[in-house]
């Protein structure tokens, strides 16, 4: 039997190789961003204990799967930070000082078919060695099921700094998938 790293098949996972892919189900067309990094998906399986005379034993008990981080490079096409801002009003939040009467904010509310309807589904694509033709390659593809963003950093603009303007996104999903 012959190790797996001896293999001339062997190719590991890189983990600069990576695309996320917003792709709204509002009928808006499918953003590919500028990634930086991306968490990949987690879970914790709970452990429920049970007391038996002397003795504890543990038993499994729900699944809660972890947000994953984003960072984005805010770009000027698409320009990412107009489009985070957007995404407010698509999931129903109305800027108080944007409202010209008081009953254009009566009713108005955040829920979670408006949150994950405008973010639609969340691709996380692994991205492994070219085919013949130069085209990249998808390995695998986590998706991230009824996905919302939780919170949004804009990042910092500084005159001692020549960095691109980093966008940190923390999304919330219900469970994932890879395919």
């Amino acid at each position: 039997m012959s190790n797996f790293w001896t293999s001339p098949t062997f190719e590991p996972k890189r983990a600069f190789r990576f695309l996320v892919e917003f792709t709204p189900g509002n009928g808006a067309e499918s953003l590919q961003f500028l990634a930086k990094s991306v968490s990949r998906p987690s879970y914790t399986v709970s452990s429920n204990p049970h007391k038996f005379f002397n003795h504890t034993f543990h038993y499994p008990g729900r699944v809660e799967w972890g947000t994953v981080t984003l960072t984005l490079v805010d770009a000027l096409e698409p320009n990412a930070s107009g489009i985070f801002m957007e995404y407010l009003g698509t999931i129903g939040y109305v800027n108080p000082g944007k409202s010209a009467a008081q009953q254009d904010i009566i009713g108005k509310t955040i829920t979670k078919s408006s949150a994950t309807s405008a973010t639609g589904d969340i691709l996380i694509k692994e991205m492994g060695e070219n085919d013949a033709n130069g085209a990249a390659k998808i390995d695998g593809t986590w998706k991230l099921q009824n996905a919302f963003i939780t919170e949004v950093n804009f990042g910092e603009h500084s005159y001692d700094s020549e960095d691109m303007i980093d966008i940190q996104l923390t999304i919330q999903y219900d469970w994932a998938t890879y395919s």
